[in-house]
């Protein structure tokens, strides 16, 4: 084990290797007896985390961009979410081999029968729909990796030059994520209902990332913390999180509300079904239950100044979050 791994994993290694055979257990049973709830709970899964790791460069990108320093002495965690984006890359491509499963696009009978997605098939196909995939990986792993790059580099010199470069490449990188993670989140996860439209998907899920990632760091600073590993991160830094969590979760409810109302307001058949799905079942409660837990639980509580300074507060929220 390397210096600095034993503060969140010494006694916790056993229970993620276990936890870890335990996933790849249940998901090839699931590849066995249901293979299209398998590789639903796969996409996911694997789009969840890379949303996070890939929100690591992000968070890095605008503290570069920002010329913020407030983040210094914790920049080792969103530089540690961005080294998953190797992984998460690779556990996206091997989704390819269970795309069949859930996109209605992939089978010839359904677009031969479907003006619709007859019409979006130039679009929509599996040979275009990964070289779109491959393509945004490839860029998104570039930036990460040379960013992290010139970061070590700086600790072993010093040298303001590696600073430079990581400004200049965080703007680029600031300048195509928007576009570039809009068009995934649409191949990704829109076009699994392609009838469904709405022009608002990208931008929420851009900001899911943003919440969802400074949920991550946070949890992370305030363990590590705890445990010593962190004594430069004061109260301060600690609010600068709260503060972000509580803005980027209100975008976030701002842009479900925009595109619920609208949707809900207009009535078109095309774009009411996604929502017709979802609050209909057993399962319904969760609709509601998604922005209780994403935006009304920590606007209520991180309003007052005193909870976003507080380790206990913020933990709970941001693991309830």
């Amino acid at each position: 084990m390397r210096e600095g791994e034993s503060h969140l994993v010494a006694g916790g290694r056993h229970w993620l290797v276990a936890t870890v055979a335990a996933g790849l257990i249940a998901f090839v049973l699931g590849l066995l007896f249901r293979p299209a709830q398998a590789w639903s709970a796969f996409l996911v899964s694997s789009f969840f985390f890379l949303t996070v790791a890939l929100g690591g460069t992000v968070f890095l990108a605008i503290m570069y961009v920002s010329n913020a320093g407030w983040h210094t002495p914790f920049k080792r965690v969103p530089e540690a979410l961005s080294a998953y984006l190797p992984a998460s890359a690779l556990s996206m491509l091997a989704f390819l081999a269970g795309a069949r499963w859930l996109y209605p696009w992939t089978h010839a009978d359904a677009v031969l029968h479907d003006e619709l997605l007859a019409a979006k098939a130039p679009y929509l196909n599996i040979s275009f729909f990964a070289v779109r995939m491959v393509a945004v990986l490839a860029l998104w792993l570039f930036f990460a990796l040379m960013m992290r790059r010139y970061s070590l580099r700086q600790d072993r010199d010093a040298d303001i030059k590696y600073t430079k470069r990581n400004v200049v490449l965080s703007a680029i990188f600031l300048a195509l994520f928007p576009f570039s993670f809009s068009m995934a989140s649409i191949d990704w996860l829109m076009s699994l209902e392609p009838h469904w439209v709405s022009t608002i998907v990208g931008l929420y899920h851009i900001a899911g990332l943003l919440s969802a990632t400074v949920a991550a760091v946070s949890i992370v600073v305030i363990l590590l913390r705890r445990r010593g590993a962190l004594p430069q991160v004061t109260e301060a830094q600690l609010h600068d999180l709260g503060k972000l969590l509580f803005g980027f979760s209100t975008m976030w409810a701002y842009l479900w509300f925009s595109q619920f109302l609208l949707i809900w307001y207009t009535n078109f058949p095309e774009e009411t079904t996604h929502y017709v799905t979802r609050l209909q079942g057993s399962t319904s409660f969760l609709f509601v239950l998604n922005v209780v837990l994403n935006w009304a639980l920590p606007f209520v509580v991180l309003l007052r100044r005193p909870a976003k300074r507080s380790e206990r507060i913020l933990l709970w929220v941001q693991n309830a979050h």
